[in-house]
């Protein structure tokens, strides 16, 4: 029987190969393009640089779960092309789970032709090729047949058919992104997609399965009343993914804490952003961003409400992000979001 260590591993392994649910973001508004190739090009100025790192289940095990990842995205031939323009960028996912230091490596680049379908408005459609890499280290392993009595004994043989793997897939998505300014004060984005659309196979301990292709559905309305400086921002984002099923919602409020200078344009102001989402059968998230000109931080805390909150003790994850968006002329009257 393998001992507490090993469990924790195989909850990490079933996670991201058996039950095969891609990693979820608390704050998953901050970025879309992670969610959607069509939405590359489509941030305030047309370039976004973003990186966030997020533990799970830290209380549970003396090794967390740890995501890492980061983009960049922007607009290319605006100028060129009279009825809109092409989105492109890249990004990068590193995933570590559990003692075994089960990894996990994307490395994707969304590019999409967005056309202009109204004064502010414009339609995506987007695709993302990209390599799925997986990785596991037996030697990262103690199991009880290596027990000398005094310690652990990895030179003794543990009984077990287990090796080292490496593997890589040519991984391939797609997407539907709709980006539109209703009014000055009343914007939105929606979109659907599908990752892992070539159903890749993947292996551990002498198993093949396919990867299960990976549904998504995300929207984000953002809304200003006039003078008011509280402005409003409720999210949703819902996956289906093989027998998994997730649904992430709600609101961001936003406080104005200086304006823009109108006249000058030397500042671009400054927001506190108050947040609470609910995860289905998961968590309730809280998050707090700040926002100084192009530069945004944020942090949330997930609180495990599901079965697993008695092993968490309620501690569900720790997430933050870290993103850069520089203000560049645009010469389609692009609607503002975030």
């Amino acid at each position: 029987m393998k001992n507490l260590a090993i469990i924790a591993v195989l909850l990490g392994i079933a996670v991201s190969s058996t039950a095969q649910q891609d990693r979820h973001y608390s704050m998953f508004f901050e970025n879309p393009v992670q969610m959607n190739p069509g939405a590359a090009g489509h941030g305030n100025g047309g370039m976004n640089l973003f990186t966030n790192f997020r533990t799970q289940w830290f209380t549970l095990s003396n090794s967390s779960f740890r995501s890492i990842s980061a983009s960049f995205d922007t607009k290319l031939f605006e100028g060129s092309l009279s009825n809109g323009f092409i989105g492109a960028g890249i990004n990068f996912l590193n995933d570590v789970s559990g003692d075994s230091k089960y990894s996990l490596n994307v490395i994707s680049v969304p590019i999409n032709y967005s056309i202009k379908v109204g004064a502010k408005s414009y339609l995506a459609v987007g695709l993302q090729p990209g390599m799925y890499m997986q990785s596991l280290k037996e030697n990262a392993l103690y199991f009880d047949s290596q027990w000398n009595g005094g310690g652990f004994d990895q030179t003794m043989s543990s009984g077990e058919n287990l090796s080292d793997f490496n593997l890589s897939k040519f991984d391939f998505s797609a997407g539907v992104f709709y980006n539109s300014s209703v009014s000055e004060n009343f914007t939105y984005q929606v979109g659907l997609s599908g990752f892992h659309l070539t159903g890749q196979k993947v292996s551990f301990y002498q198993i093949s399965e396919k990867l299960y292709r990976n549904f998504t559905l995300y929207g984000q309305f953002n809304i200003w009343q006039g003078e008011s400086k509280v402005s409003y921002h409720p999210a949703f984002y819902a996956m289906k993914q093989g027998p998994n099923l997730e649904f992430t919602f709600g609101n961001n409020f936003e406080f104005e804490l200086k304006p823009v200078s109108k006249h000058t344009g030397y500042f671009d102001g400054m927001a506190l952003s108050l947040g609470v989402y609910y995860r289905s059968n998961d968590a309730i998230i809280a998050n707090l961003i700040y926002k100084a000109g192009a530069l945004s931080a944020g942090v949330s805390y997930d609180m495990n409400l599901s079965g697993l909150s008695v092993a968490t003790k309620g501690v569900g994850a720790v997430e933050c992000f870290l993103k850069f968006v520089p203000k560049l002329e645009s010469k389609l009257g692009a609607p503002r979001i975030r």
